[in-house]
């Protein structure tokens, strides 16, 4: 087959791969694409209620295309001593561990973040650190 038809709803986005090389992702619209004889295509279809990419593409997109990250996603990262709690529509979605990040679809929700140290800086001379284990109630 030559031509290939798709077609990508309003809640939906696609990623699309030739030969298992990501090109490009497709967003609403009813779409022709050219495909040679002998070349494979792939189309990853992710509702966007979700929120939160869930690929295989993930870590490339991250990697090697940037651009794409941009345009489509909202990236929320982490590094080895901090929390983010990340809130879609300012209600609470996710909290990421440290050294995490996730992909969130740009257009699902507003989506905003506040990232929190969660270790004191060793850095200092005084590297004495005392933790508080006792239990801590909220009542809901």
């Amino acid at each position: 087959m030559l031509w290939k038809s798709i077609s990508i709803s309003n809640q939906e986005r696609a990623l699309v791969a030739r030969n298992h090389h990501l090109q490009s992702i497709l967003t609403p619209g009813k779409y022709r694409i050219f495909t040679l004889p002998g070349v494979s295509l792939q189309v990853e279809r992710h509702n966007v209620a979700d929120l939160m990419l869930r690929s295989k593409w993930t870590d490339y997109l991250l990697n090697r295309r940037p651009a794409l990250v941009e345009q489509h996603f909202v990236c929320v990262r982490t590094n080895e001593v901090q929390v983010a709690m990340v809130y879609a529509n300012g209600e609470l979605f996710k909290v990421l561990t440290p050294a995490s990040r996730i992909l969130i679809w740009r257009d699902a929700a507003r989506i905003t973040a506040e990232v929190v140290d969660v270790l004191p800086d060793l850095s200092s001379e005084d590297s004495t650190v005392e933790l508080d284990f006792s239990p801590t109630f909220v009542n809901l």
